[in-house]
C-alpha cells in the first residue's frame, strides 16, 4: 500500500443523524478509492482498443482501394497507299489515310458527347490513335452520313480527289469481312497484333484495306508505374 495511505487517519463521523466508526468510514474509503481505480483501468484500455481499431480500418481502406488508370498504347500503324496497283484512282497518299481515320474518330466524338455515352473500350482504344494521329500533325476534313456500330466500326463519306468515298475503320474481324483481301503487308501485321493480344483496327475506303493499327490496353497504378 503506497505510503501516503498509511498516513491517513480516519475518525468517527455523523451523516444524517446516523454515526459510523472509524474503521467503517476507513473501509467505505477504500471500497470508494478502488471503484475509481477500476473505472480508470477500463477507460484506458477502451481507449486503447479505439486507437487501435481506427488505425486498422484506416491501412485496410488504403490497401483495398487502389486507385488505376487505363493506358491505351499505339503499338504499331501499317499503311498501304494502294492495294489495288493497276487503279490510280486508288492511290492515297500516306498523309491522306491519316486524315481519313482521324476524320472518322472525330465523328465518334462528337457522336458520345451528343448522346452522353459512356466509351467503351474499343471507342477508348480508336481516342487514343485519333490522340495519336493528332500530335503527328494530322488535322480532320469535312464528312456527311456518319455512323457507327459496335460492331462494324464507323464509317462516314468523305470526298477524297474529287470523289465522294466510303470510309470504314472498325475492328479487323468486321473488316475483313466487309473489304476486300487485305495486302500481305496488312494481314501480316494483323495477324502479328492479334498474337500480342492487342486491339487491332483496319481502315478501309470503297472496299479496299489501306491502314492498320493496333493498340494495346493496361491498367497502371496511379502515382506508380506499376502494371497489370
Amino acid at each position: 500500500m503506497p505510503s501516503f495511505l498509511n498516513s491517513i487517519e480516519f475518525s468517527d463521523i455523523q451523516i444524517a443523524g446516523v454515526a459510523f466508526s472509524a474503521s467503517q468510514v476507513e473501509s467505505a474509503f477504500y471500497i470508494l478509492l478502488g471503484a475509481i481505480a477500476l473505472i480508470l483501468i477500463f477507460l484506458f484500455f477502451k481507449l486503447i482498443k479505439s486507437a487501435t481499431s481506427k488505425d486498422g480500418s484506416g491501412s485496410k481502406t488504403e490497401k483495398a482501394l487502389p486507385q488505376y488508370e487505363e493506358i491505351f498504347d499505339i503499338e504499331s500503324e501499317v499503311f498501304e497507299t494502294n492495294p489495288y496497283k493497276s487503279d490510280p484512282d486508288t492511290y492515297f497518299e500516306q498523309s491522306v489515310l491519316k486524315t481519313v481515320t482521324l476524320t472518322l474518330i472525330i465523328g465518334l466524338r462528337e457522336h458520345l458527347t451528343k448522346m452522353a455515352e459512356n466509351a467503351s473500350d474499343q471507342h477508348k482504344a480508336m481516342a487514343a490513335i485519333a490522340k495519336h494521329l493528332e500530335a503527328e500533325g494530322a488535322i480532320p476534313i469535312a464528312f456527311t452520313q456518319w455512323n457507327q456500330s459496335p460492331i462494324q466500326g464507323i464509317a462516314a463519306r468523305i470526298i477524297l480527289n474529287g470523289k465522294s468515298r466510303t470510309a470504314l475503320f472498325g475492328p479487323s474481324l468486321a473488316m475483313v469481312k466487309a473489304s476486300a483481301p487485305f495486302t500481305a503487308e496488312i494481314s501480316g501485321a494483323v495477324e502479328s497484333a492479334h498474337g500480342a493480344g492487342h486491339t487491332v483496327f483496319v481502315l478501309a475506303i470503297d472496299g479496299l484495306a489501306y491502314a492498320e493499327f493496333s493498340v494495346s490496353h493496361r491498367l497502371q497504378l496511379i502515382g506508380s508505374g506499376d502494371r497489370i
